[in-house]
């Protein structure tokens, strides 16, 4: 590779390449920050409802009800009827706190 192709995390002794921001992780699991659990009054009825209109903003914005390991399940069978996830989507039960 020619030299200088890179430049994006390059820091010499001139100014850098582009200016540098905060370091914000890709994804919401890697960030806890308390209160995005809970809408403006305490609760979690302002968040994402319904779900079915508001998936693409809230995944957008890291705004869901809490944050879950993926090693965590507490209902393991909520995928039971749903052979096929292409063709039978309507059938995934939704789980509610």
């Amino acid at each position: 590779a020619p030299a200088g192709d890179v430049v994006a995390l390059q820091q010499g002794a001139g100014p850098p390449q582009q200016p540098e921001g905060p370091h914000i992780p890709l994804g919401c699991s890697l960030v806890f920050s308390p209160g995005w659990e809970a809408d403006r009054n305490g609760g979690t009825a302002g968040l994402c409802q319904p779900v079915e209109r508001d998936l693409f903003d809230c995944h957008l914005g890291c705004f869901w009800p809490a944050h879950v390991p993926d090693q965590l399940n507490h209902a393991p069978d909520w995928t039971s009827k749903c052979a096929a996830a292409q063709k039978d989507w309507r059938k995934i039960d939704l789980i509610f706190p």
